[in-house]
């Protein structure tokens, strides 16, 4: 006759830490055990049949979803419970005695699940901290006295005198155009984000937005094109047709900042910047991302670097982010891998460059960005990208609509995101300071035909990432 040796209570409640239940059968509990493996059974089925018949874009979506987050976060607790519930009953029908072995036991099985609630805890937490939970609305901008041009001018490094250009170079047509309400194409359908670049560094009052990208999307085909909107631009006016009394386009984003009453929004200064390029572009801009270019660098080595075709050797600046101090590095041509730093350096180089060189830059990062955001690796850091992001991005974007966005990019191509650059050659004329003054009726026809006819926009000198990149 053969003889079963029971386990020891240390062996027993071992088991049950590796499946619940096990134990209490090995320890003759045979209902609860049964019970037990029955419900680890259920939870392996489940586990197995995500893991072969989810992609892993809709585990990603689930993942930035804070709803999804805290009913993860609660099944944890209820499977640390149970755990922790057959691993002591098992330990105890086991003849347990021995408290230091419970201890051990038990943490062995709260660890990982203290682990994986402090993740979730941790992202949930940062996604909330980010994205609001519905679209602050921003005013819209009316007819305002220009404040005085005191010592808080200084403060913000901007001219609020007014615009005074040379005569009939400011075009009273121009005006005209833009009290014209903002073109929805695809009726409401098309989705619009201001990107954003802030420079906010070393020698410089205030914040100004250096970089200005419309990306401009269409969420049921993918279809998409970035329009990218030079700094120096002059002689700008709100949608409803009121001149803004700073100097260049870049500037803009300070004034919002100094009448907040005036734009509102979760930020005032990208409120007034959203407005004037709704205006320039004809766009209905949905939603805005705004990034300190210092931390742009950081995200980018969340993404694990970007790959560029790097068209000329260029020279730029590697910031130290200790010091606020930078030193100029030499990027070679061809395609390079490049870290964060040397990303950001790729980006703003100027040096025996131009602004609109650069700005073709900036597209092809972001364009290369989309093409290497491989699923399975974000998946694995969503907790770095958002930290990165918790402490550099502001956006109105409610977090409702971050798992939407997850699920969008596998309809985008990147190779074909077509890129437009608007130039000085996009001019009605000059301001007395010698800016380019936006051609405003052009640049609405040119936003149109690269999104409604490609083909013909090509004429227009549009590229796609894949050619330009």
């Amino acid at each position: 006759m053969t003889v079963t040796r029971r386990p020891s209570s240390f062996g027993a409640g071992l088991r049950s830490t590796l499946v619940p239940g096990w134990g209490q059968l090995a320890t003759n509990q045979r209902v609860i055990g049964k019970a037990l493996v029955f419900f680890s059974g259920l939870m392996a089925i489940a586990c197995l049949t995500v893991f072969l018949f989810v992609e892993p874009l809709a585990i990603t979506a689930w993942l930035v979803d804070p709803d999804v987050l805290l009913a993860l976060i609660l099944f944890n607790l209820m499977l640390a419970v149970i755990r922790l519930f057959s691993t002591g009953h098992a330990w105890l029908v086991g003849g347990g005695h021995r408290w230091f072995a419970a201890l051990v036991l038990a943490g062995i099985v709260a660890i990982p699940h203290v682990a994986i609630g402090w993740v979730g805890m941790e992202t949930r937490d940062s996604l909330m901290k980010v994205f609001p939970t519905s679209t602050p609305i921003a005013a819209a901008p009316t007819t305002t006295t220009s404040p005085s041009t005191t010592s808080t001018t200084t403060t913000l490094d901007i001219d609020l005198s007014p615009i005074v250009t040379a005569p009939g170079q400011f075009a009273e047509d121009v005006i005209e155009v833009a009290d014209a309400a903002p073109w929805q194409p695809f009726g409401e359908e098309r989705l619009n984000i201001l990107l954003l670049g802030g420079d906010a560094g070393p020698g410089r009052s205030g914040l100004r937005t250096d970089t200005m990208i419309v990306a401009s999307i269409d969420p049921l085909t993918g279809d998409a094109a970035l329009f990218g909107l030079p700094r120096n631009f002059g002689g700008v006016a709100f949608t409803d047709g009121t001149p803004v009394p700073v100097s260049i386009l870049n500037a803009v984003y300070g004034y919002g900042r100094r009448i907040p009453e005036a734009f509102g929004g979760i930020d005032p200064g990208a409120s007034a910047v959203r407005d004037v390029i709704q205006n320039i572009t004809g766009l209905q801009i949905d939603y805005f991302m705004l990034v300190d270019l210092t931390g742009f660098a950081d995200l980018v080595d969340a993404f694990g670097g970007v790959s560029v075709n790097v068209a000329e050797p260029v020279d730029g600046p590697l910031y130290d982010k200790a010091t606020g101090g930078y030193e100029m590095v030499h990027i070679e041509a061809g395609r390079q891998k490049l870290d964060g730093g040397h990303a950001l350096a790729y980006a703003r180089a100027r040096y025996g460059s131009t602004d609109y060189v650069r700005m073709g830059r900036q597209r092809c990062i972001l364009a290369s960005m989309a093409a290497e955001a491989d699923l399975l690796t974000l998946m694995g850091r969503i907790s770095d990208l958002l930290t990165v992001v918790e402490t550099n991005l502001v956006t109105d974007l409610p977090v409702g609509l971050v798992p939407e966005l997850i699920r969008l990019t596998p309809r985008i191509s990147a190779g074909e995101i077509r890129l437009v650059g608007f130039d000085p050659t996009w001019r009605a004329g000059r301001t007395a300071t010698g800016y380019a003054i936006p051609d405003v009726e052009r640049i609405r026809e040119a936003v149109r035909q690269t999104i409604e006819d490609p083909s013909a926009a090509a004429a227009l000198g549009v590229t796609t990432a894949g050619e330009g990149c």
